[in-house]
Formats: C-alpha cells, sequence, structure tokens
C-alpha cells in the first residue's frame, strides 16, 4: 500500500462548485480528480526543473557537483559531450586575455 499523508487547503466556493461541476461530468469523485490534476501538474513543473538543471549544466553554469545535487544522479556522457562542445565555442568566442586566464586556472586545477 502506497504512503500518503492528508493536504488541506482552503479553496474559495465558486471554484469547489466549478471543480464539482467538472467532476459530475466526467463521472468521478471530485477528490479522484484534483488527485490526478494535481499529479499532472507537479510533473510538468518538474519536468520543467530539471530541463533548465540540464540545461545550465550545458551552459557551465553548475558543476557535476552542483547537477548531482540537483538531480539526484550524475551527469550522462550525452550531457558532457554537448558540455564540452558548448564551452569550446564559448572559449572562441572570448578575447585573448580571457582564453589565457581560463587556460592558468585549468592548469592551476590538474
Amino acid at each position: 500500500m502506497e504512503k500518503t499523508i492528508q493536504f488541506n487547503i482552503r479553496l474559495d466556493k465558486k471554484l469547489v462548485y466549478d471543480m464539482e461541476y467538472i467532476a459530475d461530468y466526467y463521472r468521478v469523485q471530485r477528490n479522484d480528480w484534483l488527485k490526478v490534476k494535481i499529479a499532472e501538474m507537479i510533473a510538468e513543473e518538474k519536468l520543467k526543473i530539471m530541463e533548465t538543471i540540464e540545461e545550465r549544466f550545458i551552459q557551465g553554469r553548475l558543476t557535476e557537483i552542483e547537477f548531482k545535487e540537483k538531480m539526484g544522479f550524475k551527469p550522462n556522457k550525452e550531457m558532457l559531450e554537448l558540455r564540452k562542445k558548448v564551452m569550446g565555442e564559448e572559449a572562441k568566442k572570448l578575447l585573448p586575455t580571457q582564453r589565457y586566464f581560463m587556460e592558468a586556472a585549468k592548469r592551476i586545477k590538474k
């Protein structure tokens, strides 16, 4: 059996009326309809957030450690390759002095 918790929320009477109207139309209990809609919205929002985190990692705005902390897993090979490609293209746009300092920072990390 799945673990659940009770979640209480106050809603405007008109909103509850509209929710009952929808539930009656679909011939389901309003709580069941509401559970499905909440689950759909949460899944959609979570996917958006995960895509944003992935994009930020590929763009070099998040480290691998930050990515793992936020996502719960390490970036895959495809993301790492995209990151290298994007970071390489970004480096080409830098001024020569900026490239020099980036290379120096890489040597210091080694």
